[in-house]
């Protein structure tokens, strides 16, 4: 994610909850805070802030408390959102290196269990089809009218079988990639993201 596309994720998440003239205010914050760290450091700073939606989080409750406390009134020339520096978010998740450490390490012990058993089961289920495909065919010159339905029901139900274990395959493959999209927004962006989508 480059610093146009963080900016304009966090544009979309404080818009519609918060005032324009202040998401327009943030806004020129947060490009500053960017332009004054520089290109090389644009991806630190990104790290620095967390995820869009953490930050975006973080200011809405910020606001919330502050609406809470009463301030000057319209027209008093009073500032009712001082210019104090918008919070910068801090993570809390883990170091990116140590993410990438345990990928690492789900590579090597996990990743040829889930890699047999996704093999294992998409095999299983293509052998089954075509058993199940070729018991069906193989009946139609030889034998009687209920030994073809005899062998076509077995045939059929071959079939079946072999792709519920070919969806099996692709229901683990599936929770796999949730696994890990929960787990890098739990530990790595420090619980942002759809917590509810696992």
């Amino acid at each position: 994610m480059n610093k146009e596309t963080y900016l304009r994720f966090l544009r979309a998440y404080l818009t519609g909850r918060l005032p324009g003239g202040e998401v327009e205010e943030i806004m020129r914050y947060y490009t500053e805070y960017f332009e004054d760290a520089g290109e090389v450091r644009e991806s630190t700073v990104m790290a620095e802030l967390g995820s869009p939606e953490h930050l975006a989080r973080q200011i809405l409750g910020q606001r919330s408390q502050e609406n809470m406390i009463p301030v000057a009134g319209p027209g008093s020339g009073q500032d009712p959102y001082p210019s104090a520096p918008y919070p910068v978010a801090s993570r809390g998740g883990i170091p990116g290196w140590a993410y990438v450490l345990i990928l690492v390490a789900a590579a090597i012990f996990v990743g040829p269990v889930l890699a047999a058993l996704v093999f294992g089961l998409g095999l299983a289920g293509i052998v089954c089809v075509l058993v199940g495909l070729g018991l069906a065919a193989g009946s139609l010159g030889r034998l009687s009218f209920p030994g073809i339905l005899y062998q076509w029901g077995g045939g059929l139900i071959s079939a079946a079988v072999g792709l519920l274990l070919m969806l099996g395959a692709i229901l683990l493959v599936y929770l796999t990639a949730k696994v890990f999209r929960w787990f890098r927004s739990m530990w790595v962006e420090g619980g942002v993201g759809d917590e509810g989508s696992c």
